[in-house]
C-alpha cells in the first residue's frame, strides 16, 4: 500500500519516495521523479543511492529514528553528481527497514534558479577559457619580445647578449658534466672592401646570407651569434676540438660555394676553433678562438686553424 495518498502522485511541489534498505525506489510521485530526472512511469526496483547527494544513503541508514522514525529533518540535496542538482527541505523516516522521504520546493521555481545558475556557470567557465587564451597570448608575445631582444636584426642569428647568457650557461654546464664545449669565431674576408666597393646595402646582403648559412650549418642545440661587424661566434656543446673543426670547415666550404647577388665573385670567410679546459672561463675561450682566427687570417685567410 502505498505510503502517500493518490493526490500526491502528481504534484510537482513536493517530492516523495520511499526506499528500501539497499536503496531500490518502491514508490515515488511526479516531484520525486523530476528531481531524479525521470520521466512517466517510476522506475520501480532502480538504486537511488546515486541520487542522495547530501546527507547520502549511507548516512541516512545509519541514522537511528525518533519515537515515530524519524531520522533527518533539515536540507537535502538530491540529483545527479554529474548533471543537476537541487536542495531542498525535507523530512525523512525510517520505517520497516525503508526510508520514506519527502522534500518540500517549488519545483518550477528551482528549474529556473538551476538554469540561471548553470548559465553562471557555463559563462564563467567561457570567462576561464577566454582568459586562458589571453594569457597565451601574453606569454607568445612576452617570448617573441624576448626573443628579438637576443637576436640580431640583421642577420637573424643571436647577438651579444644571447652570447653572453649562453657562454655563462655553458661553462657551467661543462663544470658540471665534463663534456666537451668548443666555440668558433668567423670572419668574412675583405668585408670592408665589398662595402666600399658595392655599398652597405649589398654588404648587409652578405651579412644576413651568411648569418641563414650558419643557422642552417649548426644544430639546434648550438648558439650562433654575431659578435660585432662581421664577425661571428659559434659555441657547440657536447662537440670536441676534432669534430668542431670538420663542422667549420664545411661552413667556410659552403660559404665559399655560395653566389650572392650582385658580386660576381664568391665571398669567404676566416674560422678560428678552441675547446675549452678545465677551470677556464668563456672569455678565455673565446679569446683562444679569436687567436686562432687571427692565425688563419694571417696565413692567408679563407681557413680554418685550432686555437
Amino acid at each position: 500500500m502505498p505510503w502517500f495518498a493518490p493526490e500526491f502522485g502528481p504534484l510537482l511541489a513536493v517530492a516523495m519516495a520511499t526506499l528500501n534498505e539497499s536503496s531500490e525506489l518502491i514508490e515515488a510521485n511526479a516531484g520525486f521523479l523530476k528531481l531524479i530526472n525521470a520521466e512517466g512511469e517510476p522506475p520501480l526496483g532502480a538504486r537511488m543511492a546515486q541520487f542522495l547527494i547530501q546527507p547520502d544513503f549511507g548516512t541516512l541508514m545509519s541514522q537511528k529514528g525518533g519515537d515515530d522514525g524519524e531520522i533527518y529533518v533539515g536540507l537535502m540535496t538530491i540529483g545527479a553528481y554529474s548533471g543537476r542538482t537541487r536542495t531542498l527541505r525535507a523530512r525523512v523516516w525510517r520505517v520497516d527497514r525503508c526510508l520514506r522521504v519527502l522534500a518540500e520546493h517549488d519545483i518550477d521555481e528551482l528549474e529556473r534558479v538551476s538554469e540561471t545558475v548553470l548559465e553562471l556557470n557555463r559563462d564563467y567557465a567561457q570567462a576561464q577559457s577566454d582568459l586562458v587564451q589571453i594569457n597565451l597570448k601574453l606569454q607568445q608575445r612576452e617570448a617573441l619580445i624576448v626573443a628579438s631582444s637576443l637576436t640580431d636584426p640583421l642577420t637573424g642569428v643571436g647577438n651579444r647578449r644571447l652570447l653572453e647568457q649562453a657562454l655563462a650557461a655553458e661553462i657551467s654546464r661543462f663544470e658540471r658534466t665534463g663534456k666537451s664545449l668548443c666555440a668558433f669565431m668567423a670572419d668574412l674576408d675583405h668585408f670592408k672592401a665589398i662595402n666600399d666597393t658595392y655599398g652597405h646595402e649589398v654588404g648587409d646582403k652578405v651579412l644576413a646570407a651568411f648569418g641563414d648559412l650558419l643557422r642552417h650549418r649548426t644544430r639546434p642545440t648550438d648558439v650562433v651569434a654575431r659578435f660585432g661587424g662581421e664577425e661571428f661566434v659559434g659555441l657547440m656543446p657536447d662537440t670536441d676540438l676534432q669534430n668542431a673543426l670538420v663542422i667549420a670547415e664545411r661552413i667556410r666550404q659552403a660559404l665559399a660555394g655560395c653566389h650572392i647577388e650582385p658580386l660576381p665573385h664568391s665571398v669567404t670567410a676566416s674560422f678560428g676553433v678552441a675547446e675549452t679546459t678545465a677551470g677556464e672561463q668563456g672569455s678565455a675561450l673565446l679569446r683562444r678562438a679569436d687567436n686562432a682566427l687571427y692565425e688563419a687570417k694571417h696565413s692567408g685567410r679563407n681557413r680554418v686553424a685550432a686555437g
